[in-house]
């Protein structure tokens, strides 16, 4: 019976062939169980960080949760070679999408898009790897007066002052097994909220260009649905036809 279970597991997470997908030309079909918790074994801890685990070994634990859904295969605008737009709210972000008959991503969603059937801590593997995803970048401290002044012309020349993004598409390496570019790194995205114990409706995923340490799993939780920044940027979804 477990074998029976393992191996129907295996083939609900395993990504569906291109002549199966139900999506746009500019999506792609992401399907399969995502577990709500992952254990696994650091291998390389660094600064409080962990940039490798030990490959193949993990639990999952409940809830776990189907996951059906067209991908944006790049941030938006959702073009390769486009830079990412940044700066929008998570409200604006929802309006966005909503032009072009989508909505935002859950967690649930990107997590599963990002690890792929084998649930791994990074698109490409089990250690993090330099270079591979847009996240390499020195940190740029901000002048919050001009980030946050109502004129938005002072806002525009802080943005473009501290922008450090990629085009899309720039890192082939950061794809996942689903065929999704630039989860990790680049800009922060946008998604709807999935965990119940977070206190806003609006969570963040995947890190940006300044922070090396990000992975596929880690959710920052901690801004309203009204917050923008120079690094956030986000993706799309849709329900498959």
């Amino acid at each position: 019976m477990l074998e029976l279970l393992l191996s129907w597991a295996w083939l609900a997470a395993a990504p569906p062939k291109a002549d199966q997908a139900p999506c746009p030309d500019d999506m792609v079909l992401v399907q399969g169980t995502h577990p709500e918790q992952l254990q696994r074994l650091c291998t390389d801890v660094r600064k409080g960080k962990c940039w490798a685990f030990f490959p193949e070994l993990m639990a999952q634990e409940a809830r776990f949760t189907r996951v059906r859904t067209c991908m944006d295969r790049y941030e938006w605008p959702n073009r390769k070679g486009t830079r990412p737009e940044v700066m929008m709210t998570f409200l604006e972000a929802e309006k966005m999408c909503a032009t072009r008959g989508k909505r935002l991503c859950t967690e649930f969603e990107w997590e599963l898009a990002c690890e792929g059937p084998k649930h791994l801590p990074w698109p490409y593997g089990w250690a993090q790897r330099e270079g591979v995803c847009h996240n390499d970048e020195r940190y740029r401290h901000y002048r919050f007066d001009d980030l946050h002044s109502t004129d938005r012309r002072k806002r525009d020349r802080e943005t473009a002052r501290l922008w450090q993004g990629a085009p899309s598409g720039s890192h082939p390496g950061c794809t996942s097994a689903f065929g999704v570019e630039d989860l990790v790194g680049n800009v922060e995205e946008w998604v709807a909220t999935s965990r119940r114990e977070w206190p806003y409706r609006s969570s963040l995923k995947g890190g940006f260009w300044a922070k090396a340490w990000s992975g596929c799993r880690g959710t920052n939780e901690s801004h309203s649905p009204q917050f923008r920044f120079y690094e956030i940027g986000f993706r799309c979804c849709r329900n498959p036809e």
